[in-house]
């Protein structure tokens, strides 16, 4: 007999949004060691969390004044709702993982600074900084970066695309 195919994505949040409050697991004996994590997006909030496990104690500095990265600033509420994101963030920083916000580095405090203060220093900057393709036109009127456009509609800025022509490279 042949059925469809299984929606493991939609088992998957179905699971999620119905699992409940699940603790964190429980953090190794402490190392005596520092970590300082550039960066509170997703690569750098899922080393924070991973080096705490192990044992390390982890700062995080975030330049902007929430974490997340692209998932808070990049993301549309529609496609990952805030309050799942936030509650993602909390689950993370509920291992004992310590955040300096609105901090930017290389400005507020050097990378010289870290390495002296840390053990270490992991440095996951992101990716907020537009591609370009190196045609003509590329800097035109009209013409907008997609991570400049999904940083708009992450904010609850709207872009108006009514009665215009688009093209999505």
């Amino acid at each position: 007999m042949v059925d469809d195919a299984v929606n493991i994505c939609g088992i998957k949040r179905y699971a999620s949004d119905h699992s409940g409050d699940i603790p964190a697991p429980k953090c190794a004996e402490a190392t005596g060691k520092t970590v300082a994590v550039v960066g509170g997006g997703p690569g750098g909030l899922t080393a924070a969390y991973f080096l705490t496990l192990m044992g390390h104690k982890v700062t995080v500095y975030e330049a902007r004044r929430k974490l997340g990265g692209m998932l808070q600033y990049g993301i549309p509420p529609y496609r990952l709702p805030k309050d799942i994101l936030k509650k993602d963030i909390d689950y993370i920083l509920s291992t004992g993982i310590e955040t300096k916000m609105k901090v930017e580095v290389g400005k507020d405090i050097t990378l010289d600074e870290l390495k002296s203060q840390y053990d270490a220093v992991y440095v996951s900057i992101g990716a907020h900084d537009n591609r370009t393709l190196g045609i003509e036109g590329e800097n035109g009127g009209g013409v907008i970066s997609a991570v400049e456009m999904l940083r708009d509609v992450g904010k609850g800025k709207n872009v108006d695309l009514k009665d215009k022509r688009v093209v999505i490279v």
